[in-house]
């Protein structure tokens, strides 16, 4: 062996199968560990130790006893010589331990004991131990439940009750009191004696807490009295510690005897401390929130990193921790509080640093259904803690946590309409926090598909989920489903719910930034009613640099300007007549639309100017790329005619009948036949008749007003000649003529259909 003094040949023996060979060697294994000089490299090469400790269980389960037995040995060197730093390996170490408890040698039992009591000398606290043996209670095999019994009556006659939380330990020994087995029943009615010497008469007084049946109580009772009376108690004056009342019969208390047995306490009174400030601390901001126990942002961010600290000894040591997390919250059977402690417990662990270890973004993936059953637990504390611990993980992991995102979302949405508001609102913020920091494409479907919801609040929170994803995400996050944005607005747009309408225009300014070309074709399949609730939602944010680019709507901004003319007649090409696409120039292109008031400068320079001036600067083709005549203008008489007006030219005789003077819907273009051309005629009389004294004025107009409502005949003008053109559709504007006849003024707004 001296020639082979490391750890390489040391772990090519434990591979070794062979039973003979491992008899060889077993011995000379357990020298090398005993040795320092002869092993200094243990603890290099940690892969290699952990591979070296999960082979070693295989020795420990063996069939051959006498492998078992150098198994045993191995784990116990092991043990003396890592001290502390074997803390890692007791999840994986012990579990085979318990398994030789059962064992049919006597020899391999007590050994099994012993690497268990020396693990609690050397390695962890009692307790740390205790609480990894605990399943060996309900083991399979009968012996090992036995053997469990005899462990703990060993301990507490090694280290006494003070640094054990009795309280965890005695349930599981009541229950055994019952087992089927008498050899079990019986090493559990010791143990339980074992405990009454120790502490005394407080297990009496739990122990008739627990529903225990009469004849089994008086059972127990008779064996303590027995122990009384013989004199063979062993409690100390401070006995009281490791066994209280108030906290027996929860199972919830924590020693002072060492710091490593208030670690359990820690979460208990974390969580309810939390609980019970949660109204107070949030009052201020909450308002009505408060008596339905809604939760405030700013806190749920805060319980973050509100939870007890733990250490990382190893990697296996995390996947030990989030193992046994990954057991509780599985099962719903364990105690509501355990389940909230343990979803603590992996933000404990975030904060020490499990993302730096490879094997936990293994076992994340393995919490998806604990994560998932947490969140539909009827606790609103546990579901309050699952939605706080994935939000934690988005934040801390980003595009990282992108399958469990993906899991956790469609539950979290069923929280939404939940009456309980605790569920409700840690939902919708776990929600919200994940999309900021995990930009993961497939959560789109997920959010849109809620978005037909029968549930009012789910389809508010939906369109409020996709304006903020609209306005966290880049782009190339979204273009994988732009149809599916686009067509989820566009049913927001028309919600019955007059909040989810509010919340969709938002998101549709929201996708416009992105996908101005799929905005505007959206913008163009809606109905006029729409569209204008759309431009109010703009005008009442002050934005002008979102303006839809479509041949219903331009903003007169630079922007606008300098778009190509392609990009600005491609979403509805079919309104804009073959013979004008090609006499359009850049200059018609600038001229501001009549239904959006895009400059309030311009607006208050004119606001002084009479109706008939409005009326009388009319000029031929103004509105003829835009294809409607609703306008915005100061003028209440324009004001008041253009509601009533429809886009899409439905309403024409309606606009001929309530044409005012300076009103833009009486523009003869609406209207072809020779009798619309006399009743036009007459309307540019009663134009004549109120604007006699600015028709000289009107001529004089040098230039275009920038973002102006009104026309000039800079914007687009053309030779009077062109006017038979006009009746023809095959020009869009014309020069105003100068004669008052009124067989001229069918032209001023004339354009084709």
């Amino acid at each position: 062996m001296e020639d082979h003094d490391n750890m390489d040949y040391f772990y090519q023996q434990v591979l070794q199968k062979d039973v003979t060979r491992r008899l060889q060697v077993g011995q000379d294994l357990v020298d090398f560990l005993n040795d320092p000089n002869r092993s200094p490299d243990v603890e290099q090469d940690k892969p290699r130790l952990d591979k070296t400790v999960d082979e070693l269980t295989g020795w420990v389960n063996s069939s051959n006893f006498k492998v078992t037995l150098l198994g045993l040995d191995i784990c116990g060197a092991f043990v003396d010589r890592l001290g502390e730093h074997f803390r890692g390996y007791l999840g994986t170490v012990l579990p085979a331990l318990v398994d030789r408890l059962g064992d049919s040698k006597d020899q391999v039992r007590e050994n099994s004991q012993a690497v268990i009591l020396r693990c609690m000398e050397q390695t962890a606290s009692p307790m740390y131990v205790w609480e990894r043996l605990l399943p060996g209670f309900k083991h399979k095999n009968f012996r090992s439940r036995e053997g469990i019994c005899l462990c703990l009556s060993a301990t507490l006659s090694t280290y006494g009750a003070q640094p054990l939380s009795l309280s965890k330990l005695v349930p599981h020994l009541c229950s055994l009191t019952g087992d089927q087995n008498p050899q079990v029943r019986e090493a559990s009615i010791a143990t339980l004696v074992d405990v009454y010497r120790h502490v005394g008469d407080k297990v009496r007084a739990d122990l008739g807490k627990r529903g225990l049946p009469a004849a089994r109580l008086q059972t127990l009772f008779a064996r303590f009295d027995e122990a009384l009376n013989s004199g063979n108690m062993a409690f100390s004056p401070s006995h009281d510690r490791s066994f209280e009342d108030d906290d027996s019969v929860d199972g919830n208390r924590s020693s002072s005897a060492q710091a490593a047995f208030k670690v359990p306490k820690v979460p208990k009174k974390q969580a309810e401390s939390s609980a019970a400030r949660r109204p107070s601390a949030t009052g201020g901001k909450l308002g009505s929130k408060e008596s339905a126990g809604g939760v405030e942002e700013e806190d749920f961010i805060k319980a973050f990193t509100d939870v007890p600290t733990v250490q990382i000894y190893s990697a296996r040591d995390l996947e030990d921790n989030l193992n046994k997390i990954r057991e509780i919250c599985s099962d719903d059977k364990h105690d509501w509080d355990q389940r909230a402690s343990a979803m603590k417990k992996v933000r404990s662990l975030l904060v020490a640093g499990a993302t730096s270890y490879d094997c936990f973004y293994q076992h994340l993936r393995l919490l998806d259904g604990a994560f998932k059953l947490s969140a539909k637990d009827l606790r609103s504390q546990v579901v309050r803690e699952a939605c706080i611990t994935v939000a934690y993980l988005s934040s801390v992991l980003g595009n990282k946590f992108d399958h469990g995102a993906e899991a956790i979302v469609p539950v979290l949405f069923n929280l939404i309409p939940n009456c309980a508001k605790v569920m409700a609102t840690s939902g919708m913020l776990a929600i919200r926090i994940i999309i900021r920091h995990t930009h993961v494409p497939r959560l789109i479907p997920l959010i849109a598909s809620n978005c037909t919801c029968k549930s009012v609040a789910v389809r508010r929170r939906c369109y409020d989920f996709l304006d903020l994803l609209l306005q966290e995400w880049q782009t190339h996050s979204l273009e994988r489903h732009t149809a599916v944005l686009v067509e989820s607005i566009k049913k927001g747009l028309g919600d019955a719910d007059s909040e989810a309408r509010v919340e969709a225009r938002k998101a549709y300014w929201g996708l416009r930034n992105h996908f101005p070309a799929e905005t505007d074709a959206l913008y163009n399949s809606l109905e006029p009613s729409y569209q204008r609730t759309l431009q109010s939602c703009l005008k009442s944010s002050g934005s002008v640099a979102s303006l839809p680019q479509s041949d219903r709507s331009s903003s007169s901004s630079q922007e606008s300007l300098n778009r190509p003319l392609a990009s600005k007649w491609s979403a509805a090409p079919a309104r804009v007549p073959s013979g004008s696409k090609g006499g359009l120039s850049a200059a018609s292109l600038q001229r501001s639309r009549s239904d959006v008031d895009v400059n309030a400068a311009a607006v208050a320079k004119h606001r002084n100017v009479g109706q008939t001036r409005a009326a009388a600067r009319l000029h031929p083709g103004s509105y003829s790329s835009l294809g409607r005549v609703r306008t915005k203008q100061p003028l209440s008489t324009a004001s008041s005619v253009s509601s009533q007006v429809d886009s899409r030219g439905r309403s024409r005789t309606k606009m001929v009948s309530q044409s005012q003077p300076g009103s833009r819907s009486g523009s003869p273009g609406r209207v072809l036949t020779s009798t619309a051309l006399s009743t036009l005629s007459s309307g540019a009389h009663r134009v004549l008749a109120g604007s006699s004294g600015d028709k000289n004025r009107r001529s004089r107009i040098p230039r275009s007003q920038g973002c102006s409502r009104d026309s000039s005949p800079t914007r687009l003008s053309v030779a009077p000649s062109s006017i038979s053109s006009i009746y023809n559709g095959a020009s869009r504007g014309g020069k105003a003529p100068t004669s008052t006849g009124p067989s001229c003024y069918p032209s001023l707004n004339l354009k084709s259909i």
